[in-house]
């Protein structure tokens, strides 16, 4: 179907009705001065702008020169109504969220942030009443009378009255909760940009570090740890005898709603900023004032909760973690050195719990890097013990341990009981040099005494390892030791020859 073209003057009498109440509404907040500007009339307004937008893009006029000016303008109501809603909303709800004490008054900060996007937004309805009267579109408005605003203070709470649920599987859910806003934490550490620029930088972090698109995705995630919060939690009775979940959920929310609500405003200055701009509409905020909002409030005080909230997370899992026991084997390069060693203990910090490594009745803090490195004391031992063995039980030392011969056979035999211990995968090399010529035969040394020190000295200089087939316990917290487990089945992230491999996505959190 071809639609035919509608003369730019024509169309203002043409829609002038539909535009009416976003009109009225626009000139109604521009003559109100920022604090008297109620909730209520912030959502109609949003309502408003969000038909006339979708309207005008239905016509086209993005495209259009004439009436871009009037689309820009339904998109900064848009945008700048919906974030003064919800920063209401936080305002008004925060007593309620249980917030932690974090550095800076946050009710204050949400305060004067509010009153600065309300100046803005009397100010972008006063540019857009201008453009009205330009295009002569204030034929119909709406009179200040037929609207109605109460701003109903909120000043009590209903009593708590209904009769309390009774979850299934709470503590499962209370754990997967505080499990998930850790991996969470991990992956928005990035929100600590805050810290790192001054003023004049904040425009860097746009949009490499700071985006729309990644932060809708971190918000979402918030999300649905405060609906599964909210459904399988809310006003249970585990929730109501334990108040750290109560204080987890009020974190959830308010970062939530903080990411929630930034992402329009980091939308409307990726996509509007000055740059950008439509010069037949004045801009209402300067990209300085606009940034400023969004890194000293929005992510700031993100972060700021973000890190607060783990260790209340990590207390919940000490509350409610299930004690489990699983077997695992030694790291197959060098056993537990520093990458294996090292990337347990971050699993055991991420999630704050207690866990042991057990070898020969040895118990060990599997928290700490160099308590693992100490257990490769005797797992060299074993090793040890294990060539001797395999060196002793070979066909061509069995019956002549205690034999001497001339350097040149017992290097022979050496090398001969070496590539059959390499075939039978008893050893790994790394190292192709293994022709022994280096080793001089001491006096009356025994062939079997040539042959464990050769094999014990190239394990020594790490051209070598000996394959013990060795396991250790892990006793803890059963999440963090299926993370162990994990860890173990991936080959403690790298291969046989000590090379890094990919880790499963489950532990996309080492990563960084």
């Amino acid at each position: 179907m071809t639609m035919h073209i509608i003369e730019d003057e024509a169309f203002g009498a043409y829609i002038q009705s539909d535009l009416a109440d976003f009109i009225s509404l626009s000139l109604l907040i521009s003559k109100l001065s920022p604090d008297k500007i109620p909730r209520h009339m912030v959502a109609r307004i949003l309502l408003e702008a969000s038909k006339c937008e979708e309207l005008l893009d239905a016509f086209g006029a993005p495209r259009n020169k004439y009436w871009a000016p009037v689309r820009m303008a339904t998109a900064v109501a848009k945008a700048f109504s919906r974030v003064i809603y919800n920063m209401f909303h936080i305002y008004y709800s925060a007593k309620g969220y249980n917030l932690l004490e974090v550095e800076g008054d946050f009710i204050s900060a949400t305060r004067e942030s509010l009153f600065s996007l309300l100046k803005v937004f009397v100010k972008a309805s006063g540019h857009f009443i201008k453009v009205v009267k330009r295009m002569k579109l204030n034929k119909m408005p709406v009179p200040a009378t037929e609207y109605r605003f109460n701003n109903t203070p909120i000043d009590g709470k209903l009593k708590a009255n209904l009769r309390r649920k009774t979850a299934e599987n709470p503590r499962d859910t209370a754990v997967f909760l505080a499990t998930s806003f850790l991996n969470l934490a991990e992956e928005c550490n990035w929100l600590d940009v805050h810290k790192k620029l001054k003023p004049g930088q904040y425009h860097s972090c746009i949009p490499d570090t700071i985006n729309e698109v990644r932060l809708r995705h971190v918000a979402n995630d918030f999300h649905n740890l405060q609906s599964t919060y909210d459904t399988y939690l809310s006003a249970s009775d585990i929730a109501e005898s334990d108040e750290n979940l109560p204080v987890m959920r009020g974190q959830i929310t308010v970062v939530f709603h903080l990411l929630d609500t930034v992402v329009t405003l980091v939308h409307f200055y990726e996509r509007h900023s000055l740059s950008n701009w439509n010069t037949s509409l004045e801009s209402s905020i300067e990209n300085k004032k606009l940034l400023a909002i969004i890194i000293e409030y929005f992510i700031a005080f993100t972060d700021k909760y973000v890190v607060a909230t783990q260790e209340l997370c990590r207390n919940v899992l000490k509350s409610y973690a299930i004690q489990g026991e699983i077997e695992v084997p030694i790291p197959n390069y060098r056993g537990f050195h520093v990458r294996p060693s090292t990337l347990i203990a971050k699993i055991i910090i991420h999630y704050g719990s207690e866990v042991r490594m057990k070898l020969d009745g040895t118990i060990y803090d599997a928290s700490l890097p160099l308590e693992l490195f100490r257990a490769n004391e005797e797992l060299n031992q074993r090793k040890r013990e294990a060539v001797t063995k395999y060196s002793l039980d070979h066909k061509l030392v069995k019956n002549d341990a205690g034999a001497s011969y001339e350097a040149p056979l017992m290097k022979r035999i050496l090398r001969a009981v070496f590539l059959d211990l390499l075939e039978k995968q008893k050893i790994m090399i790394y190292d192709n040099d293994y022709s022994f010529d280096d080793i001089e035969l001491h006096m009356n040394e025994t062939l079997a005494e040539f042959i464990k020190r050769a094999i014990v000295l190239y394990l020594a200089m790490g051209k070598i390892d000996i394959t013990s087939g060795d396991t250790v316990c892990f006793q803890g917290d059963s999440r963090v030791l299926e993370d162990i487990k994990t860890l173990a089945d991936s080959g403690y992230g790298e291969d046989k020859f000590g090379n890094n491999v990919v880790l499963p996505k489950s532990l996309s959190y080492l990563k960084r």
